[in-house]
C-alpha cells in the first residue's frame, strides 16, 4: 500500500460545493487541506455542477434574520428539522454567498421571487436536457479549485476513499484507491462530504426503502454512499429524516432521451391535475408538493406506467411558471404529449381502461366542483393549488419521479461533527452537505436548499477544525435584511473586507437613488428651455408646448431609470 509522505491537516473526500469550501475556507485560515476526488479533469461530474446554482432557504432569502429562518425551517418541516443545524444555516447561510463573491462567484436574480434572489450567473439557458458547461454552477467550482491552488492546498484527482483509519476512536486518516492503487493519506481531521448515495441500490432500498429500478437519476450519478458506509463502520449513525430525498417530476422519455432530463421538470403540472397509473387509477396525493409527489410516486416500487393528467388550461398556466418551463420546451426537445378531444380517446392513447381513466376524472372534477377533494379515496391536498379539467381539451404526458440526491444521511451536530450511538462526536471526523441527514427530508419531504446547506456547512466544519488546532478565527456576518449593523463573531485569521453591490458602482448607485428628482430637474428645464426659444407668435401655445416637451422628457427619463432599476436588481441582486 502507498503512503501519502505529505503532511495535511486535514483530508476531504469529495469535490463538489460541500468539499471545495471546506477546503478553500481551511486553506485561507492557514490549514493545510487535502481533497480527494474520484473524478478526473476541471470538469468531473457532480450535483453541484449539474445543479440550477439557486441558492435559498426554503425558498427564501438568506438574508432575512437568522431567527425568522429558523422559525422557518422549523415551520416547513413541522419541527422534524433539528433545531441545531437549522440555527447553524440560519446564522450561516447569508455568510456563504458573500464568501462566495469573495472567492469570484457572480450572481444574479433569475425572476421577481424571493427564491430566486440569489442565481449563481451565468444561469441555465431557458431549454431543456443537461445545459451546465460554464453555467454559474460550474464557473463556480472552477473558481474554488483555483483559489484552492492559490492558497496551498491540493487535489488529488482519481482518488476514491474506502475505509476511514481509527485509532484509539479516532479518525487519523482515510485509505483508498488513486488510479487504481491502495493508498494511505493520514491527516488529524477528515471531513466527508462526497454526497448522498441516490446511485446505490443497496443503500438506496435499505434507507429509503423502495425499489431503486423506481426512479430516476437526474442529478451527477455520482452518490455512491461510500462516505456513509466509511462512517457507519467506523461507529457513526444514520438520521434517517424520514427516509426521503430530493426530486422532481420528469417525462419518463428521460429513459431515453437525454434532451429531457434534468429539465425541465413536470412538478406544476403533476401537482395542478391528476397522476394515474397504468389501470387509469389514482395512486397518490397530488396535492403537496413536487417533491413530495416524488417520493410517494418512489415509495410505490412501481416500474409500471405513470402519466400526469392534466388539460390545456394547466398546460397553458402553471406549465408555464416554473423556471425551466415544460410548455413550450417539453415538446421542442422530443418529449411524448398525447392530446385528445374526450377521455375516451386519451385512454386509448394511453392504454388504459376507458372506462376506469373516465370514471377517475369524472369523480375528480366533481369533487373539485364540491369543494370535498378531501372525500376522494385518496385524499386531494390542495397545498398545491388544484385545477379542474376539462375533458375536451384533455392531455397526459408519462412521467417517473426523478431522483437528485437523499436527505437520509449521517448524523452530525451543529459544528458539522459526525455523532456516535450516544449522540457524542467521534473525535477527528466531520461530514457535510448532501451526505449529512437531519436537516430536509421528514414526513413532507421537505426541501430546504441543498447547496446552501453544502456550502454553510462547509464553512463550519472548516472553522471548527481551526479552532480545535488553536487557530484564531474572525468572522464576519454580513448585513441582513432590516439590520444596520455589522456583526462579527468574537470567538474567532479575518476575511477580506470587500465591496458588493452597488458600492462597486458608484455612478450607478447615484443614478438609481436620485433617479426621479433628476428626471423632474431636467424636464422642467426642458420647459423652461422650449419655451424661451419659442417665437411670442404663439401666444397662449407656447407654455402648453413647452409643458408637453418637458413631460415627454420626464416620461422618457424615468422610463430609462426604471428600467436600469430593473436590471440593476436581476444582475446586482444585492
Amino acid at each position: 500500500m502507498l503512503s501519502s509522505d505529505e503532511s495535511f491537516d486535514l483530508i476531504i473526500v469529495g469535490g463538489g460545493i460541500a468539499g471545495l469550501t471546506t477546503a478553500v475556507r481551511a486553506a485561507e485560515i492557514g490549514l493545510r487541506p487535502l481533497l480527494l476526488e474520484k473524478g478526473t479533469g476541471v470538469e468531473y461530474p457532480n450535483n453541484s455542477r449539474f445543479s440550477g446554482g439557486i441558492v435559498h432557504i426554503g425558498f427564501h432569502d438568506p438574508y432575512r434574520p437568522p431567527e425568522e429562518l429558523e422559525q422557518l425551517i422549523h415551520k416547513l418541516t413541522s419541527g422534524e428539522a433539528k433545531p441545531e443545524l437549522a440555527a447553524a444555516l440560519a446564522k450561516n447561510g447569508a455568510r456563504l454567498i458573500t464568501w462566495l463573491q469573495d472567492k469570484g462567484g457572480k450572481f444574479m436574480r433569475f425572476n421577481p421571487q424571493e427564491g430566486y434572489r440569489w442565481c449563481m450567473a451565468p444561469p441555465r439557458a431557458l431549454r431543456a436536457g443537461n445545459d451546465w458547461k460554464e453555467r454559474g454552477p460550474d464557473l463556480m467550482l472552477k473558481r474554488l479549485v483555483l483559489a484552492l491552488a492559490e492558497l496551498g492546498g491540493k487535489i488529488q484527482y482519481g482518488a476514491r476513499a474506502t475505509n476511514l483509519v481509527m485509532e484509539d476512536g479516532k479518525c487519523i486518516g482515510v485509505r483508498g484507491l488513486c488510479d487504481d492503487q491502495e493508498t494511505l493519506w493520514k491527516a488529524p481531521y477528515t471531513v466527508i462530504a462526497d454526497g448522498g448515495f441516490q446511485t446505490n441500490p443497496q443503500l438506496y432500498e435499505k434507507h429509503i426503502g423502495a425499489n431503486f429500478s423506481s426512479v430516476f437519476q437526474r442529478g451527477g450519478r455520482t452518490g455512491f454512499g461510500d462516505g456513509i458506509n466509511m462512517v457507519l463502520e467506523a461507529g457513526g449513525v444514520v438520521n434517517n429524516s424520514g427516509n426521503r430525498f430530493y426530486g422532481h417530476i420528469l417525462c419518463s422519455d428521460a429513459k431515453h432521451n437525454d434532451a429531457v432530463w434534468p429539465y425541465p421538470e413536470l412538478d406544476a403540472i403533476a401537482t395542478a391535475g391528476l397522476v394515474i397509473d397504468a389501470n387509469g387509477k389514482r395512486i397518490v396525493d397530488e396535492g403537496r408538493s413536487g417533491v413530495h409527489l416524488a417520493n410517494e410516486l418512489a415509495a410505490k416500487a412501481t416500474t409500471e406506467k405513470l402519466f400526469a393528467i392534466f388539460d390545456q388550461d394547466i398546460w397553458n398556466g402553471p406549465g408555464t411558471t416554473a423556471r425551466i418551463p415544460a410548455n413550450p420546451l417539453l415538446e421542442r426537445a422530443g418529449g411524448t404529449i398525447l392530446r385528445a378531444s374526450s377521455s375516451e380517446e386519451l385512454a386509448q392513447l394511453m392504454s388504459v381502461p376507458s372506462e376506469i381513466l373516465n370514471q377517475t376524472i369524472s369523480e375528480y372534477n366533481q369533487a373539485f366542483e364540491n369543494g370535498s377533494l378531501d372525500h376522494l379515496p385518496i385524499k386531494r391536498s390542495e397545498l398545491m393549488k388544484p385545477w379542474s379539467i376539462n375533458p375536451s381539451q384533455i392531455m397526459a404526458i408519462p412521467i417517473c419521479p426523478g431522483i437528485t440526491y437523499t436527505m437520509t444521511g449521517i448524523d452530525i451536530d451543529q459544528h458539522a461533527q459526525v455523532l456516535d450511538k450516544s449522540s457524542n462526536p467521534i473525535p477527528g471526523l466531520f461530514a457535510v452537505g448532501a451526505t449529512t441527514g437531519g436537516l430536509e427530508g421528514g414526513s413532507d419531504s421537505v426541501y430546504i436548499g441543498g447547496l446552501i446547506k453544502s456550502g454553510s456547512f462547509g464553512l463550519i466544519a472548516a472553522e471548527r477544525i481551526a479552532h480545535l488546532q488553536g487557530k484564531p478565527i474572525n468572522i464576519q456576518h454580513p448585513k441582513r435584511i432590516g439590520d444596520d449593523s455589522q456583526q462579527s463573531d468574537p470567538a474567532s485569521v479575518s476575511t477580506k473586507n470587500a465591496s458588493y453591490g452597488l458600492e462597486r458602482f458608484p455612478v450607478l448607485r447615484s443614478l438609481i437613488r436620485f433617479g426621479k428628482p433628476i428626471a423632474m430637474v431636467l424636464g422642467a428645464l426642458a420647459a423652461i428651455i422650449t419655451f424661451s426659444l419659442l417665437p411670442s407668435s404663439l401666444g397662449w401655445l407656447s407654455p402648453l408646448i413647452a409643458l408637453g416637451i418637458g413631460g415627454f422628457i420626464l416620461i422618457i427619463i424615468l422610463g430609462v431609470v426604471e428600467l436600469i432599476v430593473l436590471i440593476t436588481e436581476f444582475l446586482i441582486p444585492e
